[in-house]
């Protein structure tokens, strides 16, 4: 799984963190401009396995994207806001995103919002992205590797 961080062409050269997830991070050379005005700072890869529900009642929290952004700040004074999207890979319109305050920053909460039946899969790629007064600071691509299984167990 390593091999798929490396392979990807969006930064010249990473620093490789392991967890659950694959993370690339971007890390410049000074004389590197391109590199440097790249607004993208990280693209992550994560796997998620779902079952197919049998009764669907209410939307299933499936992913959170955790963020250090303090959700108290005052925006126009130089604090930072966040906005999640969905890029593609929403089968379905099955998937929603939203943005809520966890522990006084904010957190993006990826929900299924329909039943989905299984065998499936897609690739669920999600924006983080950093906004201050001043505009757009940098953004974080998140890539959900979803599986849904054809059983309900």
């Amino acid at each position: 799984m390593l091999a798929m961080c490396l392979i990807i062409p969006i930064f010249r050269l990473q620093r490789i963190q392991l967890s659950d997830t694959i993370r690339c991070v971007k890390s410049c050379q000074p004389n590197d401009m391109a590199c440097v005005l790249d607004p993208i700072h990280s693209l992550s890869h994560t796997v998620i396995s779902l079952p197919t529900f049998r009764e669907f009642l209410k939307p299933e929290e499936i992913v959170f994207l955790r963020t250090t952004v303090p959700a108290y700040g005052s925006y126009h004074s130089g604090s930072y806001d966040v906005k999640f999207d969905i890029l593609e890979g929403n089968v379905d319109n099955a998937f929603d995103i939203m943005k809520r305050v966890e522990n006084g920053v904010y957190v993006g909460v990826v929900r299924q919002m329909k039943p989905l039946i299984g065998p499936l899969s897609t690739l669920l790629k999600l924006s983080m992205r950093n906004l201050s007064h001043q505009g757009e600071s940098g953004q974080n691509i998140i890539n959900v590797h979803v599986f849904v299984s054809e059983f309900w167990f």
